[in-house]
């Protein structure tokens, strides 16, 4: 069902509906943006209504609960594309119609149920497939352009705790570009982030890389992405919310569990490995600290200090 095919269905049995089911009708026919992005017990208390009633109201149009309708139109608010201009008008009017804190309040909600979206079998079966491949690849590429470069940065920085096969492709100086097009194997794994509207230069480089042989690992927001129709395991994360931006925690969060799952299946010593980095961050200055910076400027003066005090205490017992 579509949200035309559901908006005439409502019409249809509008006035059959008990009084508080209407309600909850006019509410869903007047606000279509809220009824895509806010939770149901949201929608509910400007609806000035039980959460129940919501339910109820689904019920008597056959649905089997409220999150069917909430669906229909989040597909419609997505069919119509990444117009950040008029997602931006929608959220300012989102903002006049509940306020600040029950926006800020949406949208902590709204990444809450991202994330729990992951936690379902498919979604973990296919983050554990691609821990295995990233885990066996003789060399990893790590691409993601424009907003989604953070999630690709993640994922290189943490792995470069332990892995020294990992090459992060930044189009800044055109770091890790030459690498990939001259040495690509099909023994390689690229980790690929890439959400709506997709980078044009991120899908050349992709194509490239899967004609080389090299199996690709993507972090995109839809199975028909080109991106994922390309992947050899392509891992599919929400991004959509009441802002005009996507959101990229979940994707984030994907890229951690994978160096996580990545870091606890090695076959090298871990421990060892990550210990060594982080003694040669300290070593050359990279972090601020005691073990760095005032440790050792501390023992001398602790050293003078003692002195001090056993000079007084020497003068005290003459």
């Amino acid at each position: 069902m579509n949200q035309p095919s559901l908006t005439a269905l409502i019409k249809e049995r509008f006035d059959s509906l008990p009084r508080q089911a209407r309600q909850v009708a006019a509410f869903v026919l007047d606000n279509p943006h809220e009824v895509a992005v806010l939770s149901m017990r949201e929608q509910a208390r400007l609806a000035e209504v039980p959460p129940s009633t919501m339910t109820r109201f689904a019920k008597a149009l056959g649905l089997d609960g409220y999150d069917a309708i909430r669906d229909v139109f989040k597909s419609s608010l997505r069919a119509r594309g990444n117009e950040f201009g008029a997602r931006a008008q929608g959220l300012v009017e989102l903002n006049q119609r509940i306020g600040e804190a029950a926006l800020a309040m949406d949208l902590a909600h709204n990444a809450t149920a991202q994330i729990q979206s992951l936690c379902t079998g498919e979604t973990m079966s296919s983050i554990v497939r691609a821990a295995k491949l990233l885990s066996s690849a003789r060399e990893i590429f790590c691409l993601g352009l424009r907003g989604s470069f953070p999630v690709a940065f993640q994922f290189a920085h943490v792995c470069e705790y332990f892995a020294r096969n990992v090459t992060l492709v930044d189009g800044a100086g055109e770091s890790g570009i030459m690498k990939i097009m001259h040495q690509p194997s099909s023994r390689d794994v690229a980790l690929i982030c890439s959400m709506a509207p997709h980078s044009r230069r991120a899908m050349s480089i992709a194509t490239h890389l899967e004609k080389a042989g090299v199996k690709l690992v993507v972090i995109t927001d839809s199975a028909s992405s080109p991106l994922a129709r390309i992947a050899t395991e392509s891992i599919l994360v929400p991004n959509k919310g009441p802002s005009f931006f996507d959101t990229l925690l979940p994707a984030f969060l994907v890229a951690e569990i994978l160096v996580a799952l990545m870091a606890a299946t090695s076959r090298i010593n871990i421990k060892s490995q990550i210990a060594d980095t982080e003694k040669k961050l300290w070593g050359v200055g990279e972090w601020w600290g005691m073990q760095a910076d005032a440790a050792p400027a501390l023992e001398p003066r602790a050293k003078a200090s003692g002195k001090a005090a056993t000079g007084t205490r020497a003068k005290r017992g003459a």
